[in-house]
């Protein structure tokens, strides 16, 4: 019953009014525009919340863990928690340089905790914005990087700081404490190898990056590297079944069609493959 959906702390504000988008989409899909419009609507009150609870980067309490009521995440980590409409998020944030410059600072000061669900989808927000780049270069970051991570025991800043690989390839292959709950982390490992990340759960659209793998088969489709090296992280051409693409994702209809996605890397930033992204939106009118 989308009626008892809890809006008690930020954080479960922000996780029921994905709720609320996800219902939205699921009525829209059996013919109920009522009811989609309803929780659509609902979805959108979001707005306040962010800006009431995460849009004040200067409060004392942004890198705290458990702050606000928050449960196993900081301030910092669920303000990025709408994967629904990104276009949204990123006006409220100040558009777009300033929303990128927040996530720049984020990584660069390790707020960003890869060992836990609440900001898990914080590595491809990038494509979201002008520089896409920087989400590929992030996922194959924490796929096979050494990475510094801080725990939640305690509180998250200067606690328990921890350097390691966050996946290996042995029987313990997680980072120490990382939280796997229904196979979560083990599932963003599986995209990140294969080149497509889900852009958002319930949307049939995944962004495009360099896969782990010279060579993928999922189902009909066969994705190839045809230069493959760790030092390659950036895409710098994509064809799919003979035509370039100049976007940086691709539909399930497209996987589920098949055929041959061939990727050619790059050690350096393509800033100009990029030429049409997507960008989740409210305002889509599905």
């Amino acid at each position: 019953d989308g009626q008892k959906l809890d809006y008690g702390s930020p954080d479960k504000a922000l996780e029921s009014s994905y709720d609320c988008w996800a219902l939205a989409e699921l009525f829209r899909a059996a013919n109920r525009t009522d009811l989609a419009d309803s929780y659509g609507s609902k979805a959108a009150q979001y707005k306040d919340i962010w800006m009431k609870e995460f849009a004040d980067l200067s409060k004392k309490d942004v890198d705290q863990l458990g702050a606000r009521g928050m449960y196993q995440g900081t301030v910092w980590q669920y303000r990025w928690l709408v994967p629904y409409d990104m276009k949204g998020l990123i006006e409220l944030a100040g558009g777009d340089s300033t929303f990128r410059d927040q996530l720049d600072y984020f990584f660069a000061h390790d707020l960003y905790n890869h060992a836990n669900e609440p900001d898990i989808e914080a590595t491809g927000l990038y494509n979201a914005t002008t520089q896409p780049w920087k989400s590929q270069k992030l996922t194959h970051v924490y796929a096979v990087d050494t990475v510094v991570q801080y725990y939640m025991d305690g509180n998250m800043k200067g606690v328990d700081p921890f350097m390691d690989v966050a996946f290996k390839n042995d029987p313990k292959a997680y980072i120490r404490t990382m939280d796997d709950d229904a196979g979560a982390m083990s599932g963003w490992f599986v995209f990140a190898s294969v080149g497509l990340m889900p852009a958002c759960v319930g949307e049939p659209i995944y962004y495009l990056h360099v896969p782990l793998f010279a060579q993928v088969t999922l189902g009909k489709l066969t994705i190839i590297v045809s230069n493959p090296s760790d030092k390659r992280v950036y895409l710098s051409k994509v064809v799919l079944n003979g035509t370039s693409l100049h976007r940086n994702y691709l539909t399930q209809q497209e996987i589920n069609k098949g055929g041959l996605l061939q990727i050619t890397s790059s050690e350096e930033p393509v800033k100009d493959l990029v030429r049409e992204k997507w960008v989740s939106s409210l305002d889509a009118g599905h």
